[in-house]
């Protein structure tokens, strides 16, 4: 395939489909597990740090529109957090067939300005892989105590992403500012965020409702991996937002006869 984006699920072309997209730091897809079980509709996840290069977080963007496209999916609803949602936001901004219905974003902003570690890139060249490195940033995306199976299913993934993967991710995500084109993002956009993150703040969510028009917002209880600290809220906004969107679908072909 064009997009050369390896993904994790079964999809079936012309369906409502969810894409979800883990963040940067070699996150693994585990992050996701179950959820797709809890869903309204088909979905899949994007593993893009074990898909082929580049890595640089627009371009991965544009790939998944290209999947998208690929593979025929339609309506489709991006969820992404951290630099997944960056993918998403991207992928979204360079929609001109309308491909992409829906935006779930978490944890996530336009840029990195005010990001909570900003030298992270740096580190990563002279630090990939160490627990000394990723086990105080798997920390840091967590307000409450890792289940340990996770935690390890989390390390383990890590351990086998190289260094020029992580790299390019973290150092092309603190360079690009989608702000400028936010405008461009013409579908529903849904912020379910975890109020105790310490990396991205309220302020990142006040960018996206300031360059977006059509955005609800809502705070959860949790920090940046809001989709594992506060699940079952997370994914009642995600079936809402799919409702929604079977809805506008329903609406738009009935209108078409």
């Amino acid at each position: 395939m064009a997009s050369h984006l390896n993904y994790i699920g079964d999809l079936q072309k012309g369906c409502l489909t969810v894409l979800m997209i883990p963040g940067g730091m070699a996150t693994s897809p585990a992050v996701y597990e179950g959820i797709g079980e809890t869903l309204a509709c088909q979905s899949a996840v994007i593993d893009w740090s074990r898909s082929p290069g580049p890595w640089d977080v627009l371009d991965i963007g544009d790939r998944t529109l290209e999947l998208v496209k690929e593979l025929e999916l339609g309506p489709v609803i991006l969820a992404g957090y951290s630099a997944g949602g960056v993918i998403a936001m991207e992928a979204a901004i360079q929609d001109r067939e309308n491909r992409i219905s829906g935006l779930l974003l978490s944890n996530t902003g336009p840029c990195t300005v005010g990001h909570g570690d900003p030298d992270l890139p740096k580190r990563i060249l002279g630090h990939w892989f160490s627990t000394e490195l990723f086990e105080p940033f798997l920390d840091r995306c967590f307000a409450f105590p890792i289940d340990p199976v996770l935690r390890e299913k989390l390390l383990d993934y890590a351990r086998q992403i190289p260094v020029n993967v992580v790299y390019e991710a973290a150092k092309t995500l603190r360079e690009h500012d989608l702000r400028p084109r936010l405008g461009k993002i013409t579908c529903p956009v849904v912020v379910a965020h975890g109020i105790l993150d310490r990396t991205r703040t309220l302020e990142h969510v006040r960018m996206i409702t300031d360059g977006v028009k059509d955005t609800q917002v809502h705070l959860l209880d949790g920090g940046h991996t809001i989709m594992v600290e506060d699940r079952d809220e997370w994914v009642a906004i995600l079936n809402c937002l799919i409702t929604q969107i079977a809805s506008q679908t329903k609406e738009r072909a009935y209108g078409q006869r």
